[in-house]
């Protein structure tokens, strides 16, 4: 038998004989028993275990892909049947050997999903299990790499424009199909583990409080069902009975409630107790939902110092955060003093104490979290084969292209040079794009580019024609974020100084301030003297300008902080802020054109650049921009008013500093400042000016200050009834 007869049985027998081990080999086992260590689990078989896994689901849909383990030894009896019919392809063997994988796998993760309740479960799955699970996932990632690498080498051009790639970059430099991949890929990593950890974490957090309020709520009802029943041995022994009842169908059971109390009758009351009361042991284990004989010899007893803490977080409140955990025993629990009312206050008897197994109390998080691992990683695999085509599909018309624009720019590097003889054949391109998107466009625009030049390379240099101008950009409508920035006390700063002195120190400071807005993913439109105007595109444009500007302002403080050391002059820092759409593109005449933004929205940032002057603020932005922060800034309403030149009022706000940073101080001035203004936008004169002296008096509130002087004013002369608070501007 020939080498290819031979292969082409093993092709097809190899498949077979593998899917039929799969079939009847063991894929998983049923839950453990937590509650009963002696419990022996059943280990699963895989023609078994659709009758096994139905009943636990309840969507019909994934009953039924269950069942389709049934097809691994439909299939394999077909891979048989191709040994004796030469007729059917590979291709057909290979995708029904993934196909028969994928199942199998699938069944595997979903019974891993299912049964999989506890560490201990995997600590007693069978060896042979593992093996089989990481065989069929090695031999589907290397069925599916092969097919990707099989797809791309049945194409000659890929072989070949990859050679002439291989030669052109000697640097050995990423590819971007590499950088492709890679950027898609890491991305994918970083949102899954980011969704992975934060879902794992907030569930963990839920079952923990849920689980901790019930026990508190227990480790209580115990207490009070003593102390309402004088501890009577029948009624508090009713309670325990009834509790191991309810506790057989608890989702989360406890391991026990025991109550333990002292021998001693001694006159203790929980109002008195402080740190030199002695308190009594603790010595009588009273009574327990479990068996004394099961019960830890240190767990039946209750030392002084033990109680002194127990005490201590009740006091505190602890007890309410957090239980005491052993790590040792893996138990975590929630006691509760025991006393009896009398009339001296409530007298200190003992202790309840509900106890849990931690292990019980995670079954539902590691569920969870078994689930949340498993479909993170199916979903990466899938979406790392994907990503593998789609660079393909994305990267291989530009490698092609890339191959024919080098060809025939060698071609024509070593006839401009000299190297070879002129001849018009060597400005041919040729365009061997067959996509039917942008790359096959500018295949075309290339060619066409390359007959041009084949027609005027007689007329004109090469290199001419490559840096000919290729025109102007034309205007059009952008949604874009203006911030505005102007130096106060700049015009006092230049007094008696020389030009070129004025010059650095205005270059300095607009240095300062340019250098933040690119670091902010802005770009700097304009200078007028000692203004400044920058805009902001993309969706964060907002919140990229308010960062900027809380930047600009910490800056410039420790510009003003280094100018009073050296006892020079002081400057600030004025800034405004607004979003919205304007006109982007060329203005101006034929003999000069400038590239800028014109509109209400780039006016209405400057006025209230502006309007900083009227209220001592330092930042001030437009309702339209408080709505895009969703609370990344502390910001409070200034005012509502109508600026010099529009008619329509805006409500606008100060921006204090971003929410991580923001101290109490910032929060009082906001919460005293924002009560004030709406009592003086009711006309409650008396009402708001309490809140705008205490904030003036106690953080030196300028905006405060200023809303003093209009109270004060309108106590005088009041306003209209119909006054709705709004404030006109009469200047820029």
């Amino acid at each position: 038998m020939t080498f290819k007869k031979l292969s082409f049985y093993l092709f097809r027998i190899i498949p077979a004989a593998v899917l039929l081990l799969l079939f009847f080999s063991p894929i998983t086992m049923e839950p453990i028993e937590i509650y009963d260590e002696t419990f022996l689990p059943t280990t699963l078989f895989s023609f078994n275990l659709p009758f096994s896994v139905s009943p636990l689901i309840q969507t019909s849909v994934f009953k039924i892909l269950d069942f389709m383990i049934y097809l691994l030894p439909l299939i394999s009896i077909f891979f048989i049947y191709t040994c004796f019919n030469k007729k059917i392809p590979y291709k057909i063997v290979y995708i029904l050997t993934i196909a028969g994988l994928s199942i199998y796998l699938f069944c595997s993760v979903s019974s891993l999903i299912l049964f999989a309740n506890t560490i201990r479960w995997f600590k007693n799955l069978d060896v042979s299990i593992y093996i089989l699970f990481a065989f069929a996932s090695l031999s589907h990632l290397t069925l599916t790499f092969f097919g990707i690498y099989f797809y791309r080498t049945t194409n000659p051009e890929y072989e070949e424009s990859k050679n002439i790639i291989k030669n052109i970059d000697r640097k050995h430099r990423f590819s971007i199909k590499t950088k492709l991949i890679l950027i898609v890929i890491g991305t994918i990593l970083v949102i899954l583990i980011t969704f992975t950890l934060l879902i794992l974490s907030g569930y963990k957090t839920q079952i923990t409080q849920a689980v901790s309020d019930i026990g508190r709520a227990q480790s209580e009802q115990t207490a009070a069902v003593y102390e309402t029943a004088e501890g009577e041995n029948k009624k508090i022994s009713s309670f325990f009975s009834s509790q191991k009842v309810s506790n057989g169908y608890a989702s989360s059971p406890f391991d026990r409630i025991d109550i333990i109390i002292s021998s001693k009758n001694a006159q203790i009351f929980m109002e008195d107790i402080d740190d030199n009361t002695e308190l009594p042991p603790f010595d009588t284990f009273a009574y327990s939902t479990g068996k004394r004989k099961n019960v830890p010899e240190d767990e039946l007893t209750i030392t002084e110092a033990q109680a002194r803490e127990y005490i201590k977080r009740f006091k505190t409140g602890l007890y309410l955060r957090e239980p005491i955990y052993n790590r040792a025993r893996g138990t975590c629990k929630y006691i509760y003093p025991v006393t009896l009312q009398r009339q001296a206050g409530k007298k200190l008897v003992g202790f309840s104490i509900v106890t849990y197994k931690e292990e019980t109390l995670m079954v539902p998080y590691y569920k969870i979290k078994i689930l949340v691992f498993a479909c993170s990683i199916i979903f990466l695999y899938i979406s790392v084969v994907l990503i593998l085509f789609l660079a393909d599909f994305i990267t291989n018309p530009l490698i092609f292209l890339r191959a024919n624009v080098h060809r025939t720019s060698d071609a024509i590097s070593q006839t401009l040079s000299g190297h070879s003889k002129f001849s018009t054949e060597s400005f041919s391109f040729e365009d061997t794009i067959t996509t039917h998107d942008e790359i096959k466009e500018l295949s075309e625009e290339i060619d066409n580019t390359f007959s041009l030049v084949k027609g005027i390379v007689p007329y004109i240099s090469f290199s001419t024609l490559k840096n000919a101008d290729r025109g102007s950009s034309q205007s059009r409508s952008r949604d874009l974020c203006f911030l505005f920035t102007d130096i106060r006390g700049f015009t006092t700063l230049c007094e008696d100084r020389s030009p070129k002195d004025i010059v650095e120190i205005l270059n300095h400071y607009l240095d300062i301030e340019t250098e933040i807005i690119l670091n902010n993913s802005g770009d700097v439109d304009k200078f007028v003297g000692d203004e400044m105007m920058a805009f902001f595109g993309g969706p964060k444009k907002e919140y990229n300008a308010c960062k900027a500007a809380m930047e600009i302002r910490a800056a410039m403080r420790k510009e003003q902080q280094q100018a009073l050391q050296s006892g020079e002059d002081v400057i600030s820092i004025g800034i405004g802020i607004n979003t919205g759409k304007v006109v982007f593109g060329s203005v101006g005449s034929k003999s000069r054109m400038d590239f800028t933004s014109i509109g209400d929205t780039v006016n209405l940032a400057a006025r209230l650049e502006g309007a900083n002057k009227a209220y001592g603020s330092k930042s001030i932005i437009t309702e339209a921009v408080y709505k895009k922060l969703k609370d990344a800034f502390v910001c409070r309403e200034l005012d509502f008013i109508t600026v010099k030149g529009k008619s329509e009022p805006v409500r606008i706000y100060e921006i204090l500093q971003i929410s991580t940073e923001a101290s109490d101080k910032l929060y009082e001035i906001k919460n005293l400042f924002e009560k004030g203004l709406h009592a003086y936008r009711k006309q409650n004169w008396d009402k708001a000016e309490p809140f705008f002296k205490e904030c003036a008096e106690k953080y030196n509130d300028m905006p405060s200050i200023i809303f003093l002087d209009r109270i004060k004013h309108f106590k005088k002369n009041p306003p209209d009834r119909r006054w709705d608070g709004v404030f006109v501007m009469s200047v820029k």
